[in-house]
């Protein structure tokens, strides 16, 4: 399983977040550690090495922003998520500007938790789009190959599932048993995560960089881009054109 290590001031907080352990388990991650002190917090990530950091933004002596910060020249970084009580937004401009995952608005609900930890684990388990994740079922690797070098034609279970001459609910099985995620959550990280390249790296129009990944709509891509970083894929580009992706 994944792991998630939290960190809140508020020992509230950090109970309804133990509470719903159960959730985080069924999505695949297990929570390892938390702690009211960030100080103290920052100790026990470096030394558990979670997957995850899910941190409240303002805390005593230490920010969620700034315990990530802190982390940002290290070998060893987890993937961050802040979550406040409000939606700041020069905060989270400089959350993504410092490649965060995600922010969240408190209190946050159980289907929004959820979506959270299947985009969270689409990203660890993959090095979208550099490699390909090899299972114990051979079904399962030709598909995530075909995928990984097909991610822009119009793929759906359907035509997934006649292409390999298996069910529907198969393939949904796989996907769910050895990838802890879904089909069209790991199509999308996939497809996101070449935007992204391409984002960083050239100049194409944002509607050409949409339909070279799959998206024939570049409204829905930039619905989709935006909910995964909180900015559209201009102000992204604006920030990250010109780095090494």
């Amino acid at each position: 399983m994944h792991t998630v290590y939290l960190v809140d001031d508020d020992q509230i907080i950090l109970d309804k977040y133990w509470a719903r352990r159960r959730l985080f388990a069924d999505s695949g991650f297990k929570i390892t550690g938390a702690d009211t002190n960030p100080l103290k917090a920052l100790a026990e990530i470096r030394a558990t090495r979670p997957d995850v950091v899910l941190s409240d933004l303002k805390m005593p002596e230490l920010g969620g922003i700034q315990l990530m910060e802190e982390m940002s020249g290290e070998t060893f970084r987890p993937l961050f998520v802040i979550v406040s009580a409000y939606n700041e937004h020069k905060e989270v401009r400089k959350l993504f500007l410092s490649h965060g995952f995600d922010y969240l608005v408190k209190p946050v609900a159980d289907s929004d938790l959820i979506d959270l930890l299947d985009r969270l684990a689409c990203k660890i388990d993959y090095v979208v789009p550099e490699a390909v994740r090899k299972t114990s079922s051979s079904k399962l690797n030709a598909i995530l190959q075909f995928i990984h070098n097909h991610y822009a034609m119009n793929h759906t279970l359907e035509t997934v599932a006649a292409r390999f001459e298996v069910k529907v609910g198969t393939i949904c099985n796989l996907f769910s048993k050895h990838m802890l995620t879904t089909f069209s959550s790991h199509l999308n990280a996939i497809r996101l995560g070449h935007a992204e390249t391409l984002l960083r790296t050239t100049l194409k129009p944002i509607r050409e960089v949409a339909i070279s990944c799959g998206y024939s709509d570049p409204l829905y891509f930039t619905r989709v881009f935006h909910k995964k970083h909180g900015v559209s894929p201009t102000s992204f580009r604006e920030a990250e054109y010109g780095k090494q992706p």
